[in-house]
């Protein structure tokens, strides 16, 4: 594989509960992160990868570096990656994602919060790369 590739997904510990029970598959991040596309932070299908648990955030503008959960690496396959408009998003699309992500408006205060983006720049023609995982132990 390139290295390229993302190889975790970086949750915080809200979540930990929805990756103990398996319940959160479908993650949203901004922008067309796809490999075909050479994004950094693109994953891959069929892709082996660690969902982690945030203990501290970070901040990386400054260079401080998380602080993961110990003992809370869950290995998982990438299942899909696709890119959309958020006007475009069904509500299929949510099907496994967080509870604080089960539609567009929520989608997009919660994109704005985590990436420091206003709700302008968060607009209907605002791209979203939709990754869904699985599980494997």
């Amino acid at each position: 594989m390139d290295n390229l590739s993302y190889k975790e997904i970086w949750l915080k510990k809200i979540f930990l509960p929805y990756v103990q029970n398996r319940t959160l598959s479908t993650i949203f991040r901004p922008d067309r992160r796809l490999f075909s596309e050479k994004h950094p932070k693109a994953f891959i299908e069929n892709e082996i990868i660690q969902v982690r648990i945030i203990e501290k955030s970070g901040a990386q503008w400054a260079g401080v570096d998380c602080i993961f959960m110990p003992e809370t690496n869950f290995r998982a396959v990438i299942t899909g990656v696709t890119t959309k408009r958020i006007k475009e998003l069904e509500p299929s699309d949510f099907i496994g994602s967080s509870p604080c992500t089960q539609n567009i408006k929520a989608l997009k205060y919660q994109i704005c919060y985590i990436y420091d983006k206003s709700m302008d720049e968060v607009g209907h023609d605002f791209w979203i790369t939709r990754t869904t995982f699985q599980y494997l132990d």
